[in-house]
């Protein structure tokens, strides 16, 4: 599992946590484990081929999610065709 994965489902798993407690708030790691994850997926282009990869693998197997990420969520973070170029 790549680490955006890794990164987000535990800022999920946090999130999840912290609303099943009215007082809940996230924690300091959760978010930072993520930006950072962020930060080096956007720039590493080894990181984002891994995640397309683990995406495309995912959707290959019919799966909806990677360890509790949502592939929609994924898909966010893959950057798209930019040309302006309509493919239909």
């Amino acid at each position: 599992m790549t680490d955006i994965i890794k990164a987000i489902a535990g800022l999920i798993a946090d999130a999840q946590r912290c609303s099943a407690a009215p007082s809940g708030r996230l924690s300091h790691e959760s978010l930072a484990n993520a930006l950072q994850a962020l930060e080096h997926l956007n720039e590493s282009p080894a990181a984002m081929a891994e995640l397309r990869a683990a995406v495309a693998d995912a959707e290959r197997r019919g799966a909806i999610e990677i360890d509790g990420v949502p592939l929609v969520l994924l898909r966010c973070l893959l950057p798209t065709d930019t040309t302006g170029v309509c493919h239909e």
